[in-house]
């Protein structure tokens, strides 16, 4: 018999997986270019790349259980790579 921890973790996977399965989505639309110009399509498809790196590290590879420090890191991590696509993506446009 589940207990309804089990139930509500499962619960929450599902729903990570299917958001994660709408960001994928949505980012192939964006990236086929439907009536987008310039650098925004890419500002929008890394971040919505970002998204779902933190929602796979967090619920994936269990980070929500981790140290705040190892959180802090990795999400860091996340935005400085984040701002470093975009700063380039902008300045080069």
């Amino acid at each position: 018999m589940r207990t309804t921890v089990q139930n509500n973790s499962e619960r929450s996977l599902s729903l990570v997986f299917v958001g994660l399965l709408l960001l994928t989505g949505s980012s192939l639309w964006l990236a086929e270019g439907h009536s987008f110009s310039g650098s925004w399509p890419t500002v929008l498809i890394v971040t919505i790349a970002g998204a779902k790196l933190h929602l796979v590290g967090m619920h994936f590879v269990e980070l929500r259980h981790a140290p705040l420090a190892l959180k802090l890191i990795f999400d860091g991590w996340i935005v400085a790579v984040w701002g470093l696509i975009i700063g380039l993506t902008l300045i080069h446009g």
